[in-house]
């Protein structure tokens, strides 16, 4: 029996009739009162039809999504202990966080090179580092994603490695150049997300951000190869609309000047701005549905850091927990078997347009004030995000936006000062004012319970 034959006793509802009905079962006046508007300015409603549905063309991620481990170096032994467990225990990739040398990364590098996982390491844009991971062999620079991005430096520092001139004149080498590289550049969305910025507002600027690095090519043969590393809230379907839009505008972007069909890898990050300290298991429950959204919304590589991130340096049972949850998605729970799983979603459809139309537009605003690099220069971006971040604080204080643990289901009895080890996320260059600052929602009200109890 076809499709046509199944329905054709039945009459098409149209979206209207059902909006009628939706009135009527809930006695309210109007469909319409059951509109929300999001911080970025969407018109959100809890129905959606056929009829008022817009195909999207969204590039695919290519493959199967990869488990990666966040690793954050503290010395070469103890980080090689943390890497062969998260090998072992089933991580595609390692992503090495912290502080740590080129000869540091590329020690633990040369040591795992027999084993069949990606690396994602950071690199300062300059000459000398460049030229010192320049010098390994092809097959280790196949698995290797390399995070050099001085404009991101400059965004979450407010300073250059070196000068702006040297560094974008190397990454200018390093775009033309053929590579074995997984990726010539990175792009870090996930400062933006982590400091504050609503969804439209991440994406615009990711998408500026990388057309600082687009604006350097010239002529090329060779096709630049981008990463993106972006934060993933608990907001769940529109972050998953949002790494959908992310797809959708870079391929837009390209195509406009020229090259088609340039793929991204998106390295999918669960954020750091919702977790909590008080009530710390619910961050397991945060991270869980983060990473269910960055699998649906296309994801290439998903890092779900440990629920004690915040507050406990590294160690074997958070590191393995949050292995362990991805895990469960993509084995037990068969995240892993549809490739696109959120195509044909006519509410995610509708959300990917609204927030890429969203972002589109202060994409052109920053544009036309220069360029992402003068508009922060300018600090327009900064006095952007603080604005977004000032007004979701103050949702939390107020209690419209709700935070187990730190706002609501307060367990007041709770004792946290002998846990915590360090408090994330911490920074050097809080004082200047040019970088861009990542704050936690629950942090003003955590440090006020935390001295209250050394009182």
């Amino acid at each position: 029996m076809s499709k046509q034959d199944l329905f054709d006793g039945f009459k098409g509802v149209s979206s209207k009739q059902w909006r009628m009905q939706i009135a009527s079962e809930l006695k309210i006046q109007t469909f319409e009162t059951l509109r929300w508007m999001s911080p970025e300015g969407i018109d959100v409603v809890p129905f959606y039809h056929a009829d008022q549905a817009s195909p999207l063309d969204i590039p695919h991620r290519s493959g199967e999504w990869k488990i990666a481990e966040h690793i954050e170096f503290t010395k070469v032994n103890a980080s090689s202990d943390f890497i062969l467990k998260a090998i072992n225990g089933g991580a595609d990739s390692i992503c090495l966080g912290g502080s740590y040398t080129i000869e540091q990364a590329l020690e633990l590098l040369k040591k795992y090179s027999d084993y069949d996982i990606n690396w994602h390491i950071q690199l300062p844009c300059t000459e000398s580092g460049v030229s010192k991971i320049d010098q390994l062999e092809d097959t280790l620079r196949s698995k290797l994603f390399i995070q050099l991005d001085p404009i991101g430096h400059l965004a979450k520092t407010g300073q250059w490695h070196d000068s702006p001139s040297t560094e974008l004149e190397l990454i200018k080498t390093r775009l033309k150049t053929s590579s074995s590289y997984q990726n010539h550049v990175s792009v870090d969305m996930a400062l933006y997300q982590n400091a504050g910025a609503n969804t439209a507002e991440q994406l615009a600027l990711g998408l500026s951000h990388a057309n600082e690095y687009l604006n350097l090519i010239d002529t090329t043969s060779q096709l630049p190869k981008f990463m993106f590393e972006i934060a993933v809230g608990s907001d769940y379907f529109f972050e998953i609309a949002k790494i959908r839009a992310l797809r959708w505008l870079w391929a837009s972007l390209t195509e406009g000047l020229g090259w088609d069909n340039l793929p991204c890898h998106i390295l999918a990050k669960t954020t750091e701005r919702n977790k909590t300290i008080y009530n710390y298991n619910s961050n397991l429950l945060r991270g869980t549905t983060e990473c269910m959204s960055a699998i649906l919304g296309g994801a290439d590589t998903i890092v779900n850091l440990p629920y004690d991130f915040q507050y406990h340096y590294p160690n074997d049972f958070g590191q393995r927990i949050a292995r362990n949850q991805l895990l469960i998605l993509k084995n037990e729970s068969y995240f892993q078997a549809v490739n696109n799983p959120a195509d044909g979603s006519y509410y995610l459809n509708n959300l990917t347009q609204k927030l890429a139309q969203k972002a589109l537009e202060i994409f052109k605003q920053i544009e036309q004030k220069g360029g992402f690099i003068k508009c922060l220069q300018s600090e327009h971006i900064q006095s952007m995000i603080l604005l977004s971040a000032t007004k979701e604080q103050r949702s939390l204080d107020r209690g419209d936006m709700v935070l187990v643990g730190a706002n609501i289901f307060v367990n007041e009895k709770e004792q946290m000062t002998s846990q915590v080890e360090r408090l994330r996320p911490t920074a050097v260059y809080d004082s200047n004012p040019k970088s861009i600052k990542t704050s936690r929602l629950a942090a003003p009200l955590e440090l006020s319970r935390l001295d209250k109890e050394k009182s």
